[in-house]
């Protein structure tokens, strides 16, 4: 009897399985996608089932996913959405898998639960190795030591080629424990913390400021935003939101569902009830979150952008919030703010043998030798 209740309580070995098709596999797992990622580890935005679905349909429509799946005891403990297509790199043509995601994605990585993270990659990446099927797996901008890095890891203890650069330095000020802005502002430079005072006065000689917060995807905010990012230089190059539709639209259905989730924080720094500078803002896990900022550039030299940034640090810390989290690469406006940075980077896993290897140089030795020899 003791045997029969010892194999009983004994773990069980994971269930790994890759679902493949359309945009409606996400929907299939969005219930047990949604509590992953609500345990903690992968709780951004980014990671969860609504943003890589607002993604696919308003820029990849027709893209075909593999979503690799690993079950414990009835449960979803990872899972990796990734776009299966036929490709090129470096001139060769590739079966590839990447991630679900693109330039509006701010970050991604594999999604796994509480506790050790481990056994759930490894099987990840067992089942993606015995399948098959692809040349190149390509992972973009995966935080620094996120899962995605030691699933490469693995791969390369493996036997197979892997490489990764680094795509950004994402800039962020850390809140907790801060009484107030004022703190903050300790933080950074004196020059900088002179010129924003005065350009707050120079400001207020013009009329009355205030922080106004929505938290609605209310049609006349958004559309105020999108105004004010078209007037600056992405609207002269052409890469503001409005100049296209797609991306428009990924906006106004991520305003949509981040309002649903109670995590939309649209921000504006108001004159005179005139919004001069906002924020597309996130809130969530005890973070702020800024995928798109947007000012007036006519009133550029009073820096309604900085000025929005203050008052909404003085929000977070009010509301207890741990953490600002710009997104993006690096700029001098938000090193003003502080000198903490993420790395991110692109990780690429090549198949073992002959093609891998010539994938392999091809991507990452090939464009150093030509480096080098320019240098000589």
């Amino acid at each position: 009897m003791r045997v029969v209740d010892d194999l009983a309580r004994a773990p069980r070995p994971p269930l790994t399985q890759s679902l493949v098709g359309g945009a409606e596999q996400i929907d299939r797992l969005g219930e047990e996608w949604r509590a992953l990622c609500a345990e903690g580890p992968s709780s951004d935005p980014f990671f969860r089932p609504g943003w890589i679905a607002a993604h696919l349909r308003a820029f990849e429509p027709r893209a075909r996913l593999r979503i690799v799946v690993v079950r414990a005891d009835g449960s979803a403990r990872l899972i990796l959405p990734l776009v299966q297509e036929r490709s090129t790199l470096r001139g060769f043509p590739v079966r590839k898998l990447r991630a679900a995601a693109g330039v509006h994605s701010c970050r991604f990585d594999v999604v796994c639960g509480r506790g050790d993270p481990e056994p759930w990659i490894r099987a990840a990446w067992a089942h993606l190795r015995q399948t098959g099927g692809w040349d190149v797996i390509e992972l973009c901008d995966v935080p620094a030591g996120g899962a995605a890095e030691r699933l490469a890891a693995l791969a390369a203890a493996d036997g197979h080629p892997t490489g990764a650069w680094e795509s950004m330095r994402t800039p962020y000020v850390r809140l907790a424990g801060a009484r107030d802005v004022g703190e903050i502002l300790a933080r950074t430079g004196s020059h900088f913390r002179a010129n924003l005072r005065r350009r707050r006065r120079r400001l207020e000689e013009r009329g009355a400021l205030r922080l106004r917060r929505i938290d609605a995807a209310d049609p006349e905010a958004l559309a105020r935003f999108y105004e004010l990012e078209r007037m600056g230089w992405k609207g002269e190059r052409g890469t503001a939101i409005d100049c296209d539709r797609r991306t428009r639209r990924f906006y106004d259905e991520i305003a949509g569902w981040a309002a649903a989730e109670g995590i939309l924080s649209l921000r504006a720094l108001e004159l005179d009830g005139r919004a001069i500078a906002m924020h597309f803002g996130l809130t969530a896990g005890g973070r702020y979150l800024l995928p798109k900022p947007a000012y007036d550039p006519s009133l550029s030299a009073c820096s309604p952008g900085q000025l929005l940034l203050h008052e909404v640090l003085r929000d977070c810390i009010e509301q207890g919030l741990s953490e600002f989290d710009f997104l993006g690469p690096w700029m001098e406006w938000k090193a003003d703010w502080t000198q903490d940075v993420r790395p991110h980077h692109w990780h690429y896993v090549f198949r073992r043998g002959a093609l891998g290897r010539a994938l392999h140089a091809a991507k990452f030795r090939l464009p150093k030798l030509k480096e080098a020899l320019r240098g000589r």
